[in-house]
């Protein structure tokens, strides 16, 4: 079946695999069954496998699945590497075991045999670095197989450290996939693993890589090999420029290295440091691959080297720290680079900034120089490949922060900025006299063309309808927009002010009691009020004016006094939904207390001010006992009564920051900050597990209640919402299985 006659959704992986690029860029619709392998935490987007077979989807939305899920899902096809699908909905059927994953070498990795499929690889770490830039902290690894090597990431790894991996022998299980350009073309292969269960060390590292003895700069191309036989090495010296996750450059003796790092600690250059890794050859370069750094704590001055424009253009300060002097001939700035186009000995040549550099934000200086500027530039003199015996080489002296671009001496008083300056202030004072002059003449032609004056009235009124036309698109964008209601319903008054001439006017709403906050009281004589109702006749307010006697007629009082209700109207009611509506959104609308959606979110923060506080907050999770029974014996509204009571009476056991919500039928969680320890959320758990002391009189029907009660601190027991939830879960679950020979927690009724 073509892509052009298909009209029934595609339900099998080997289908969309088997699409051309033209037919999956055309969106068919998809419906799959399948078990979840992997989500990625930065956009929870995730792979899933069926029969073998696995496949890449795109969903943005976090619904907490995880690894052994099975999920039904739809969508659409999206072109890319491979046929991938775009989900608009994802819904987690249950959760089972993850598919067999089949042993894969890097030929069948390399030619996309087992593209987004788990598979299980074994083979040598080589460099393993904690991602500190990433929110989730993952674990970024470089794994060397037979015939090739290997990049991935394990995306939750917990207590595993790049110490326990380095140098190690391994088998990992993680789920294929490429290395891609910025044009998708692979190149390289890639391995996505979730956790440390899907790592096993099958030989750990000999001895601590860390351990080896340094050798100078100098020597580092004496472990070179041919392919991936190249032995690790470990230097010494002080850091003289940094590219966190990228590049940072050595220097020690005089002599320096280019260092390509996967390290995102924090450094600042000056910092001794020692970094290990396998040298590489290139363009007759030596420099360092794989690279990992460690700071020694020490800090040291490196001198940069005054060289001219011959030096550095024949290569023989390559990676050194050196200061160059020349003329500004020109300057780019943007979010990522300040870039100095500088002259010097006739030559040219580029200073930039790299706003990436550990460094870059540390300056006291400002980037806006004029050109004709003599400056000195110091930095890291980076040169293009080349062959320096034939040719001079481009050269750029790659700065740390802008506090490495000193002023020698300003430029010229006449430069060409100055100039473009003073040129343009003239044209400028000329433009003022042509328009003096022409408001002049145009005075002097009103004065004797008084037979046109009315067709200017005219003018005159067709430009402030036009004004009136812009004040209500304006108050229409407010309306739409975040602007507090206050300040929209005074921008409505002064639009009707304006129209009737200066007249007071004013917008009062209703009292708490729906009443008219003016009834009983004497308007002001000649006042005019206009009720503001929403379409289902619920009254909004009123709106009220004093329109100026014999200053506008009363059709001209009513066109406007319904102009302004009608914008009124629309604001309130706007406001009125929009309120409802996210309230709905975040709060279970029976027991009043904010629902899942909220306690996400609200863990979310709590998460995140741990972490930058080094603070601690216990999750408790409240499972109502015999719930079932209270609606199978009474029925769901004396249930829902049960539930509102038992909501309250748990909210008074709480303390003001503590925060309670509703996450299923009988299922509440308590988040709680706590101080000493797990003492503190225990004392809470305690404080709730009382609520269900007295019996519950709802209607005449006395019920005798009972909740299990689960507890998990955080960091301690989980370092995520989902392992949180967990511990917490089997915590409760463990109270309700001790609780089964004790049927006290029973509901029964009194009558």
């Amino acid at each position: 079946m073509s892509a052009q006659t298909q009209s029934a959704p595609l339900t099998s992986i080997p289908d969309i695999h088997a699409l051309t690029p033209g037919q999956a860029a055309q969106g068919l619709p998809v419906q799959l069954e399948g078990t979840v392998t992997f989500v990625q935490p930065r956009d929870s987007s995730l792979f899933i496998q069926e029969n073998n077979q696995g496949i890449y989807v795109d969903f943005d939305k976090n619904i907490g699945l995880q690894p052994g899920d099975r999920v039904a899902l739809t969508g659409k096809t999206v072109t890319s590497f491979k046929t991938d699908v775009n989900a608009s909905s994802v819904q987690l059927l249950d959760h089972g075991k993850l598919p067999l994953a089949p042993e894969a070498g890097f030929a069948d990795l390399i030619d996309s045999k087992f593209d987004g499929e788990l598979v299980k690889v074994r083979g040598h770490i080589i460099s393993a670095t904690r991602d500190r830039g990433s929110v989730y902290s993952d674990l970024r690894f470089h794994l060397k197989v037979p015939d090739g090597m290997i990049e991935g990431e394990i995306a939750y790894p917990g207590n595993l450290s790049p110490e326990q991996l380095l140098d190690a022998d391994v088998e990992m299980t993680g789920v294929a996939g490429g290395a891609f350009d910025s044009k998708m073309q692979m190149g390289g292969v890639w391995l996505d693993i979730d956790s440390p269960d899907q790592v096993t060390i099958l030989q750990p590292a000999a001895a601590d890589p860390w351990s080896i003895p340094s050798v100078p700069l100098d020597q580092v191309i004496q472990a070179y090999r041919l392919g991936d036989a190249s032995k690790r090495v470990r230097i010494t010296g002080t850091l003289t420029y940094f590219e966190p996750g990228a590049v940072a450059v050595i220097q020690n003796d005089g002599r320096s290295l280019l260092l390509n790092t996967g390290t995102t600690e924090p450094m600042h250059t000056g910092t001794e440091v020692e970094a290990i890794g396998f040298p590489e050859i290139t363009d007759d370069s030596v420099w360092m691959n794989h690279a990992q750094l460690r700071s020694l704590k020490q800090t040291s001055l490196i001198k940069p080297q005054t060289i001219n424009w011959g030096d550095a253009s024949q290569g023989k300060f390559a990676y050194d720290l050196v200061s160059m002097e020349g003329e500004i001939v020109g300057t780019v700035h943007d979010s990522r680079v300040d870039l100095f186009i500088i002259k010097a000995d006739g030559h040219l040549f580029s200073a930039t900034l790299r706003h990436s550099s550990s460094d870059a934000t540390q300056t006291t200086a400002d980037a806006s120089l004029d050109t004709g500027t003599k400056v000195r530039v110091t930095g890291i003199c980076f040169t293009d490949p080349g062959n320096h015996w034939r040719d001079r080489l481009w050269f750029d002296v790659r700065m740390r922060s802008l506090n490495d671009i000193a002023v020698v001496e300003p430029p010229s008083l006449w430069t060409v900025r100055r100039l473009s300056i003073a040129v343009t202030i003239l044209s400028v004072v000329i433009l003022l006299a042509v328009i003096w002059a022409g408001l002049l003449d145009r005075r002097l032609r009103r004065q004797t063309e008084v037979l046109a004056r009315q067709s200017q009235e005219d003018a005159i009124r067709e430009r402030r309808r036009a004004r009136q036309e812009q004040q209500r698109s304006r108050i229409l964008e407010l309306i739409s927009s975040s602007e507090p209601l206050p300040n929209v319903l005074n921008d409505i008054q002064g639009i009707v002010t304006a129209r009737l001439l200066g007249a007071r006017c004013w917008i009062e709403l209703p009292t708490a009691s729906g009443e008219d906050p003016s009834a009983g009281t004497q308007l002001p004589a000649g006042s005019v009020t206009r009720i503001l109702k929403s379409p289902d006749g619920t009254v909004l307010g009123y709106l009220r004016s004093i329109p100026q006697p014999k200053a506008t007629s009363p059709q001209e009082v009513d066109d406007v006094m319904l102009a302004g209700a009608c914008l009124a109207e629309l604001a309130i009611d706007t406001r009125r939904l929009y309120t409802d509506l996210r309230r709905r959104s975040e709060f279970d609308l029976l027991t009043d207390v904010p629902n899942r959606f909220s306690m996400e979110r609200k863990l979310d923060q709590l998460m995140l001010a741990a972490n930058s506080s080094h603070e601690r907050f216990g999750l408790i999770y409240v499972d109502l006992d015999h719930f079932k029974d209270v609606n199978d014996q009474y029925g769901h509204r004396i249930g829902d009564l049960y539930l509102k009571e038992v909501t309250k009476r748990m909210k008074l056991q709480l303390r003001s920051h503590d925060f309670l919500a509703r996450i299923g039928g009988d299922e509440f969680i308590a988040l709680t900050p706590v101080s000493d320890g797990r003492a503190d959320a225990e004392e809470i758990a305690l404080r709730l597990q009382r609520s269900f002391e007295e019996p519950f009189l709802i209607e005449g029907i006395q019920l005798f209640g009972g909740a299990s009660i689960g507890l998990a601190i955080y960091p301690e027991d989980g370092i995520n919402k989902e392992d949180l939830q967990k511990i917490a879960d089997t915590a409760m679950y463990t109270d309700k299985e001790s609780k089964r020979p004790n049927r006290r927690g029973d509901s029964r009724m009194t009558v």
